[in-house]
């Protein structure tokens, strides 16, 4: 059996079952012999097995090279005459290299032997098998040749020899220039032709520009790429690749080389070139300092390790580099050449290179450049610079930093600051700014200019209120020792005591003792104690929380906070302390314990909460008293009052209407409505009267009881009921009588009122109830704003309310009287309500009787003009009736065919109006037009259409 690309090439498509491993195949080939029965005979040598009685194979063991025929030569011996017989054959794979089925054609067969003759008693017939002739190299192929006749067989191994050379190979890179940064690289042996034999290539790795150990890892010892029969490459060797810290320069290389074997044919190298990923380093300078005797090391650094040797140039120069910035320099000295230093001039610095990336040398990445420095006694500025260049690199690149400045310190001693005068106290004054002059010395002159700076700052003095801060510097020439500058004192008022601020003196060039740095000034106070007074305060109570204010006023500020003491003492205001205080005690809360008036102010505030409520009382008022608890302020107590105006209603009473019959005593009560503190007094007096059209009572229906008073006792809830005097006797007569009622009206002693209330006795005696009022309306809508007629019947003489309430108002303000009428002899009354934009439902009241509600639309009666004024054109106007902004409005023209088409539409404007101007009409002609306007349902207002109206267009 052939792989498929081989017999593709010279024998042909192979049966697809047939195509895979030699293993797999060889197994296959086995299990279909053991189904048909064809185990293979144990080979033996010549003679030839007879297993046949008669037959045997010429030879047992036949062989050829592949591509030539195979013949197996039956001979069959026997008696004469020898009888025709036929032989079948089978060919299968055997042995440990067993030949595939496409190996060999045919696979089974038959030989026919004739009839023999008299005298014939051996016959020979031959079986003749192909082979094929492919292109792998692979081992001698066996097979075994199987003859049957009836139950018995004889065999014959064929044996194939293989006629290729064994395959060449190549070396493939998945990556043949991987960067540093790749991790491995991976290599595999790929054949010239697939084998059917195990191939092991031997692989070693050398060095080219690259180190083993350093920049790959090396190709163990004894390492093979093996490729499995019938395979066309070997599974991939992986090689690590090394990412080390190194600046390499160039690409590293390294090669990997096969070597031949028995099975394969011929050497290949492969070259992988590692990309170098570390970036060119480059070389900077710093700058540093030393003392005056001591050598200036300037660190000279390289960004990363090189593999080779690093070299730079550095030179030295008076002054500060480029990479100290201008203030800085400013204030420097220049180091010169010969006196504070010795100048170098394109001295070598050098980095070792580096080639273990586990083992990087000291220095290899920082070198010092040393610069000697010459001692001195002289006061010099401090420090005196001066400045390094590097240049040339090799390998490397010059960096951002290039120059860098090195500072000689001074270590001579500097003149020493003492300020005069040595008393520290200047007077405060009452006003204005005095200046008080300060002098500064120094101890010895100085060879450099040397400057003091000298800062205020407040401690218990405050700038701006007790002195002026400054600050500034003094400047020393050489040879001076003597300066002088002012502090402005700021007089004032305020009483504060001795206040003091710090005097601090500073240098960089001279010596400041610790008592300079700071130095307590004391400025003498000249101020009495302020005293006190404290204002009144009238305030009106409020519904709610509200706070009373007391100024309190002192003649002249302190410099620290001023304290009082505060007590309330109560009067008519008071601040309840029980558990359930009554309406309107609870005044107000008392204040808090101390009031502070602000150090530095003349004005402080005591302030509480007022309490308001809604409870009637009288105006009322409590005294705040203030004792000073501060050694800064007059010991004088001082008082306030807080006047507190009432601004709630008196409370009143409303007598409820009640209904009785006759012999009853009816208990009348009256509701609250409004607290009050104290208590209230109201009188109520009871008379027949007719309310809203009833029959007033006569005096021989009741017993009246006079004046009667009521009492409200102080903090009695709004809403609470009272009675008003004893029960109210109706007297029981036998006059027959309708329903009558009993007016109980009153005043209040004091603010407050009494609202009225009804007694009714009803009907007795045969007396009836007056009939309940009716109503109709003579249309069910008004056309356009006008009057509409209601009618309805009613008791006779009785005083009817109508009550009406405009389409889609909302609940709460649905019905409202629109006036009063008295029915006539026969009960009949009428009323002339007014439509103005709505809809209106209506209904009408006696007493407490109510008619049926009725509802009546008002219909839109628009108002609808046209003139033709100028050539070609129209101009219609439509008026609505109600005029109501927002309505919608249609004008139609009347067409030939009876059908009419919009020629206009709009909203009625503010004025109720809407003007639509046609142009392009036929001049001459006549034009029908009307207009609608559409109403409001939700308020009851109807669309109506205009009257039509004919225009002729100039």
């Amino acid at each position: 059996m052939r792989y498929q690309p081989v017999h593709a090439a010279k024998s042909g498509s192979v049966p697809f079952m047939l195509r895979g491993p030699k293993s797999v195949r060889t197994m296959l080939s086995a299990a279909v012999a053991g189904v048909i029965g064809l185990v293979p005979a144990v080979m033996v040598a010549s003679p030839a097995e007879a297993a046949i009685p008669g037959y045997t194979f010429q030879s047992t063991s036949v062989s050829a090279t592949e591509g030539q025929p195979l013949v197996f030569n039956i001979v069959r011996t026997g008696v004469a005459p020898l009888a025709a017989e036929t032989l079948t054959w089978t060919a299968t794979p055997s042995g440990p290299n067993a030949a595939d089925l496409d190996d060999f054609t045919p696979a089974s067969g038959s030989v026919n032997f004739p009839l023999g003759d008299g005298s014939t008693t051996t016959q020979t017939l031959p079986i003749t098998i192909s082979t094929t002739d492919d292109s792998m190299d692979e081992e001698s192929e066996t097979f075994t040749v199987t003859a049957t006749l009836g139950a018995d067989t004889i065999t014959a191994t064929g044996t194939i020899t293989d006629n290729d050379d064994a395959p060449t190979y190549t070396l493939q890179l998945d990556d043949s220039s991987p960067g540093e940064a790749a991790g491995t690289v991976t290599v595999r042996a790929e054949l010239s032709a697939t084998s059917g034999k195990a191939i092991s290539i031997p692989v070693t790795s050398a060095d080219v520009t690259a180190k083993a150990g350093q920049d790959y890892v090396a190709i163990p010892a004894n390492t093979t790429l093996d490729i499995a029969p019938g395979q066309p490459q070997s599974a991939p060797l992986t090689i690590a690749i090394t990412d080390d810290p190194l600046y390499e320069e160039a690409e590293q290389s390294f090669t990997i080389t096969g070597g031949a074997s028995a099975t394969v044919t011929g050497t290949r190298t492969a070259t992988v070139t590692i990309s170098d990923n570390e970036d060119q380093p480059e070389v900077t300078i710093d700058p540093t300092t030393a003392d005056e005797g001591d050598p200036l090391k300037f660190p000279v650094r390289l960004s990363g390790p090189s593999e080779r040797a690093v070299t730079v140039a550095a030179s030295t120069a008076d002054g500060p580099g480029s990479d100290l910035d201008s203030t800085t320099a400013a204030s420097h000295g220049t180091a010169k050449a010969g006196e504070d230093y010795t100048a170098v001039t394109n001295a070598t610095v050098t980095f070792p290179a580096t080639t273990v990336n586990a083992n990087i040398p000291n220095g290899s990445t920082q070198q010092n450049f040393t610069v000697s420095t010459t001692a001195d006694s002289t006061d010099e500025v401090d420090p005196e610079d001066l400045h390094a260049t590097i240049s040339a690199p090799t390998i490397a690149a010059l960096g951002t930093k290039t120059v860098a400045t090195g500072g000689i310190t001074d270590d001579d001693d500097s003149p020493t600051v003492s300020l005069l005068p040595s008393t520290r106290r200047v007077p405060e004054g009452n006003s204005g700014k005095v200046a008080q002059t300060f002098t500064v010395k120094l101890n010895k002159a100085s060879g450099q200019t040397v400057s003091v700076n000298y800062l205020t700052a407040g401690d218990s003095a405050w700038d701006g209120a007790d002195f002026t801060a400054t600050s500034g510097t003094l400047t020393f020439a050489p040879g001076e020792t003597t300066k002088t500058f002012t502090v402005d004192i700021i007089g004032d008022t305020v009483y504060e005591g001795n206040e003091a601020f710090d005097l601090t003196l500073s240098s960089s060039t001279a010596t400041v003792p610790a008592p300079l740095a700071p130095v307590s000034i004391q400025i003498t106070d000249d101020d009495a104690k302020p005293t006190v007074t404290v204002g009144s305060v009238t305030m009106a109570e409020g519904n709610g929380g509200s706070v009373a204010v007391f100024p309190i006023k002192l003649s002249n500020a302190a410099s620290s906070n001023v304290e009082f003491a505060v007590q309330d003492i109560q009067g008519t205001a008071t601040t309840s302390v029980s558990a359930n205080p009554l309406p309107g005690v609870l005044d107000y809360v008392e204040p808090a314990a101390t009031a502070i008036v602000p150090a530095g102010q003349t004005t402080g505030y005591v302030y509480f909460l007022v309490n308001g409520d809604d409870v009637y009382e009288l105006t009322e008022s409590m005294q705040v008293q203030l004792t000073p608890s501060s050694s800064n302020v007059a010991a004088d107590v001082r008082t306030a009052t807080l006047t507190i105006t009432n601004d709630d209603e008196a409370p009143t009473i409303e007598v409820v209407s009640a209904k009785a019959n006759e012999g009853d005593k009816v208990q009348v009560r009256a509701i609250t409505n409004g607290v009050a503190q104290d208590q209230s007094l109201f009188s109520v007096t009871f008379q027949g009267a007719s309310v809203k059209g009833t029959v007033a009572a006569s005096p021989a229906d009741f017993i009246n009881p006079g004046v009667v008073p009521v009492y409200v006792s102080g903090g009695t809830p709004s809403g609470a009921s009272v009675d008003v005097g004893n029960p109210l006797e109706i007297v029981d007569d036998t006059t027959s009588e309708g329903p009558e009622t009993i007016l109980a009206s009153g005043t209040a002693f004091g603010a407050g009122k009494v609202i009225d209330g009804v007694v009714t006795i009803a009907a007795s005696d045969g007396g009836t109830d007056a009939p309940a009022p009716t109503l109709t309306s003579s249309a069910s809508y008004r056309l356009g704003v006008g009057s509409l007629r209601l009618n309805g019947t009613a008791a006779a003489g009785a005083t009817v309310t109508l009550w009406g309430s405009p389409i889609g108002a909302p609940e709460d303000k649905a019905w409202e009287s629109l006036g009063t009428t008295t029915a006539n002899d026969t009960g009949a009354y009428s009323f002339f309500p007014k439509f103005t934009t709505t809809g209106w439902h209506f209904r009408t009241t006696v007493g407490e009787q109510q008619s049926n509600a009725i509802t009546v639309y008002l219909k839109e009666d628009p108002d609808f003009y046209a003139r033709s004024s100028s050539r070609g054109t129209a101009v219609l106007s439509v008026f609505g009736d109600p005029r109501v902004a927002g309505l919608s409005v249609r004008i139609l023209r009347a067409n030939s065919n009876g059908t009419w088409s919009t020629v206009g539409l709009g909203q009625l404007d503010a004025n109720g109006k809407y003007v639509r101007t046609l142009t392009g009409l036929r001049s001459g002609a006549s034009y029908l037009y009307k207009a609608t306007v559409y109403g409001d349902g939700d308020v009851g207002l109807m669309t109506n259409t205009s009257k039509s109206l004919r225009i002729r267009i100039r």
